[in-house]
């Protein structure tokens, strides 16, 4: 009869021969917190040298930015173990070495043998898209939040006004998040279309489609770190 280390270690390869040909980040971690194996996709994402052995060692030792967020990665560690259950987060750091916070949706599964017993966790990560009401109104896909944004003719202040402004948010609900005055909202909203010559919401949205802004995310609006949802 082949022992239950056997049996896990059988599963464990069906599960990395996959994870090997698939382009999204993939890693498997013990029961212990302690990485197993990663693909290379992984290893892009996690911005971890190839040449850094991961077997056995937890997140606080990769030589990275990312393991100062260790003590929550374990906790959606146990998370999955606990609930037996997928687990989805948002990661927001400096994901694949980039200057700007990304947040990504990451997702821990729990891995079972054939005696129905958890024995480890396998994890994903792919990136946090967002749909404007623009794009549910046009049927587009989502696109991937970014911090990033390569015009350079509205101020940081505007930048901040039109990614609320996509959300279709009114002047008032911006002046409230700002905490400053509705005129002053009203004020930026129309250097906004004076910049981008355009009278209406509607013409802006469209405006903004083009000039690639409707998939833009202040970076004072998220924060590094782990968020559990």
């Amino acid at each position: 009869m082949d022992s239950p280390d056997k049996n896990n270690e059988f599963y464990l390869q069906g599960l990395i021969a996959m994870m090997e040909h698939l382009s999204d980040p993939w890693g498997i971690k013990d029961l212990e917190s302690r990485h197993i194996y990663m693909n290379k996709a992984a290893y892009l994402y996690t911005n971890t040298p190839l040449s850094f052995d991961i077997a056995g060692k937890r997140d606080d030792e990769f030589p990275a930015d990312w393991a100062d967020c260790a003590d929550d990665f374990i906790e959606h560690d146990k998370m999955t173990e606990m609930s037996r259950d997928r687990v989805a987060v948002i990661e927001t750091h400096y994901w694949y070495g980039k200057d700007s916070l990304t947040p990504f949706i990451s997702e821990k599964l729990p891995i079972y043998n054939d005696k129905k017993q958890v024995f480890g966790v396998m994890w994903n990560a792919k990136p946090l898209n967002t749909l404007t009401p623009l794009k549910y109104i046009n049927q587009q896909k989502p696109s991937v939040l970014t911090t990033e944004v390569n015009s350079t003719i509205f101020t940081q202040s505007e930048l901040d006004v039109i990614f609320l402004m996509l959300q279709r948010l009114s002047v008032k609900e911006i002046a409230k998040i700002y905490n400053i005055s509705t005129k002053t909202i009203e004020n930026r909203i129309y250097n906004i279309y004076q910049k981008s010559d355009v009278h209406t919401l509607q013409q802006f949205e469209e405006f903004c489609k083009y000039a690639r802004l409707d998939s833009y995310i202040p970076d004072r609006l998220i924060a590094k770190g782990i968020q559990f949802i």
